[in-house]
């Protein structure tokens, strides 16, 4: 499993946006594979 991250609805769509970009942008290859993580962060 590659890794899942999964978005609180009451969470603004901007705001899960930047998260997702943020967490795109700054983790290593791999570093979520088998996690299931919850946003916002």
């Amino acid at each position: 499993m590659p890794g899942v991250f999964e978005v609180v609805r009451s969470v603004p769509v901007g705001l899960a946006i930047e998260d997702i970009l943020l967490l795109a942008e700054y983790s290593l290859e791999g570093e979520w594979e088998g996690q299931v993580r919850y946003l916002p962060l």
